[in-house]
């Protein structure tokens, strides 16, 4: 920028140093770069800039978050949205963004290929626990509670109960009066 402040120079670097990284939202510039104390004016001049550049793109950022997020961590609608949210992105923008990285796969049979992968790591686990811990899971990964019911069902169908014991063979989950 020929004929700019000291000031605007060094938040121009600072900018072009968090997006060399990863590409960022509007939102996360402007809340990283007025923790390291630029004015609001200062900020929102060169955000204006770098848009007007092509640097900064909310919408090309959501699908950049989204296809990461769901190659990487994969997650529920509920979830993704929610992520995106957090950084500024708007309620259009990120649904758009997680119906192109859904890529057609619907959420209950992205919540099964999670659900089928986790199994795996959950070897000699009890059908409760495993049943319990597959709920939390599939609730964190922001999964809608009806797609964790049916998956988890559909999942640990195949597993047989454990000996009896309500609770499983967990004994920190049942009630007091199941202890002995």
């Amino acid at each position: 920028m020929p004929g700019s402040s000291p000031v605007l120079e060094r938040a121009q670097a600072q900018a072009l140093r968090l997006i060399k990284f990863r590409p960022r939202s509007e939102a996360e510039l402007r809340k990283r770069l007025a923790l390291k104390g630029f004015s609001g004016l200062t900020v929102e001049g060169l955000l204006a800039d770098l848009k007007a550049k092509g640097l900064i793109d909310d919408a090309k950022f959501a699908r950049y978050f989204a296809a990461r997020e769901m190659l990487l961590k994969p997650s529920g609608r509920r979830g993704l949205m929610a992520a995106l949210r957090a950084r500024g992105i708007s309620d259009d923008q990120a649904a758009e963004a997680f119906r192109e990285a859904a890529g057609g796969e619907g959420e209950e049979e992205t919540a099964r290929r999670v659900a089928l992968k986790r199994l795996g790591a959950m070897k000699g686990v009890s059908k409760e626990a495993l049943t319990r811990r597959l709920f939390g899971f599939l609730g964190r990964r922001g999964f809608s509670s009806d797609t964790v019911y049916r998956v988890v069902k559909e999942v640990t169908a195949s597993k047989p109960s454990s000996s009896g014991l309500t609770g499983g063979s967990d004994s920190r989950f049942r009630g007091n009066d199941e202890r002995e």
